[in-house]
Order: C-alpha cells, then structure tokens, then sequence
C-alpha cells in the first residue's frame, strides 16, 4: 500500500517540480529562432502529437492536456532521476534532475529516429530525420548519464 506521503512525493515532490520547470524550459526553446536548439521542443510536440492520435478526444482539450502531457514527463524524468542518480553524488538535485529530463528527451528522440527509420528499409528515403534524431538522442543520452553522476566504465572496474 503506497502511503499519502509517498504518494505526495512521487506527484508533487522537489525533483518533479524542478522537471517540470526544465521540460517547460526546453518546451520554450522553440521561440529561440535557431534549428538546432528547437530540435527538443519539436520531439515533445511530436510526441504529444502520438498521444493525440491514439486517445483523439483530447484534441479540443489541448491548452489543458499539453501542460499535463509535459507534467507526466516530468514525473517520468523525476522517477529516472531517483532510481538512477548516483548517492555519492555531490551534485544538485538540478543537475541530476535536468539529467532525467535528458534521459526523457534522449528516450523520445532515439524512439522516433527508429519510427522513421526508413533508410534502414528503403536506400530511397531521406536519412536526415534519422541521423538528426539519432545524433540528439545519443548526445542527450551521454549528458544524461554525465549529469546523474553515473560511473564510467573505467571508474567502474576493480583495480
């Protein structure tokens, strides 16, 4: 049985509401009028977009259901962030948790890169969205890892 407190923590603690404010803030990238810094905000609309398609009664309600589609992601990111953060750790909550959010992005970028993977299939399609995709996902994934305080493999191996 999940306790109030618990369940208080898990759906409004510190590391959600610091998700929340940076999924916000990478959401409102897109006003920033440079392509590589809105390829972010572009995965969380595409994403939202998924959902709209398979639950199609929220499409009149998307001024209410955008904000609460980015504000489970960021119980998804504060979730990451507490099962993988490093305990010995010296860094921020912040930090570990825009390490999460990271995760979020990177896990959204590598999915839809894989979705439009059609040069895997097909040597006619257009690789960019792949490689794009790709590329953003695996750098996401490796701040990630960095900013959750991870070991790396080297630091991981006995002396």
């Amino acid at each position: 049985m999940v306790s109030r407190h618990t369940l208080r923590n898990i759906l409004l603690g510190r590391d959600v509401a610091i998700a929340y404010a940076l999924i916000v803030a990478l959401y409102l990238l897109k006003f920033i009028p440079f392509q590589p810094v809105q390829i972010p905000p572009y995965l969380l609309i595409v994403a939202y977009d998924l959902v709209e398609v398979a639950l199609p009664f929220l499409t009149p309600y998307y001024p209410i259901a955008f904000p609460l589609f980015l504000y489970v992601l960021a119980i998804g990111g504060a979730g990451l962030t507490r099962k993988l953060r490093a305990t010995d750790s010296e860094q921020s909550a912040w930090v570990q948790t825009l390490g999460g959010v990271c995760l979020i992005i990177s896990i959204f970028s590598l999915g839809f890169g894989a979705f439009v993977g059609g040069p895997l299939v097909s040597p006619t399609d257009n690789p960019t969205p792949l490689a794009i995709t790709g590329t953003t996902g695996i750098i996401f994934l490796v701040v990630a890892w960095w900013l959750l305080g991870r070991p790396t493999i080297k630091s991981a191996t006995p002396a």
